[in-house]
């Protein structure tokens, strides 16, 4: 009901608005009445007002062509992620912040993980997720894989030409009939006609601002490449031997990977050993003690036995 009387009231306001227009350019027509085109009796719009009332918004808004979307350039919302591994942690990150510069680009978020005071044998990793502008989106690509050995790498583009040219279109029509209301608002004459424009101008106010967010949204997305990048660091970069290699190419990886880890867990023996060279230390002295005190008492134990046995 609330729906139905706002679009009477504007039916209203139009009507007068246009009635009076006719009244001044057209001389065949009959003359206006001081209602302007409204019976005041019954309630309902002359034959006249009723004829040259123009389109509603509504009406218009909604009827676009097939073609303006078919026509339409595409509007690409590009996407990339990489995972990417390195020996020098710090220089990949230092060169990544480079390359972000370079592109005209920004770091939408930047975490590092690893590597703290409390764990200082882990390794670090970080995650970023870098805006760069559509156009420097294959440069930036291929500069990011020279960071370190790519593991994987994954693209992905939306069109969403559609909804934008949609959302652009309703935006206009919104607009126009905000333009229209303000207009209107201006020839109300009532109290309540003005207010029921005023409600209705709010409506399409509010609906002017969410779709100008939306475009906006879409504006920024389109304009600017998303990389999600993973920086992993690690101690030796290697190729895994693939499926099709040959047995004895499987079986050197194998050793090699063997003998490397036997290297690195001795590696890994000695700096532990570094950080617990006290604890170290007073184990081996506590060690050392308790051997010797077991020895004498064992000796004595043995002397004993060996007088028992003279004894008898």
């Amino acid at each position: 009901m609330m729906k139905r009387t706002k679009r009477v009231a504007l039916w209203l306001a139009a009507l007068i608005l246009l009635a009076s227009c006719g009244a001044k350019n057209s001389a065949s027509n009959a003359p206006a009445s001081s209602n302007g085109g409204w019976d005041m009796e019954t309630g309902a719009a002359s034959d006249s007002a009723a004829e040259s009332l123009p389109m509603a918004p509504e009406e218009t808004g909604d009827r676009q062509d097939s073609q303006v979307y078919q026509n339409a350039g595409a509007k690409l919302i590009r996407r990339a992620e990489l995972t990417i591994q390195t020996t020098e942690f710090d220089q990949a990150a230092e060169a990544l912040n480079q390359l972000v510069v370079d592109n005209g680009g920004y770091f939408e978020n930047a975490s590092v993980y690893g590597g703290s005071y409390r764990n200082a044998n882990a390794r670090r990793s970080g995650e970023y997720i870098v805006r760069v502008p559509a156009d420097n989106y294959l440069n930036f690509q291929s500069s990011a894989g020279e960071l370190g050995y790519v593991t994987s790498s994954t693209e992905s583009s939306e069109d969403v030409g559609e909804r934008y040219y949609d959302a652009e279109s309703r935006l206009k029509t919104q607009r126009t009939k905000q333009e229209r209301l303000l207009t209107l608002l201006e020839k109300a004459p009532t109290m309540e006609d003005i207010i029921d424009l005023e409600n209705a101008l709010s409506d399409v106010e509010y609906q002017i601002e969410q779709l100008s967010s939306q475009l906006n949204r879409y504006d920024a997305l389109i304009g600017y490449a998303t990389f999600t990048i993973y920086l992993e660091e690690v101690a030796k970069v290697t190729e895994e031997v693939g499926e099709t290699a040959s047995l004895g190419q499987k079986m050197a990886a194998g050793f090699a990977a063997s003998g490397e880890g036997l290297a690195r867990g001795f590696q890994n023996f000695l700096v532990w050993i570094s950080y617990n060279i006290f604890g170290v230390m007073i184990f081996a002295a506590v060690a050392v003690v308790g051997v010797t005190l077991g020895r004498r008492q064992l000796k004595k134990v043995r002397g004993r036995i060996d007088r028992q046995d003279k004894g008898e």
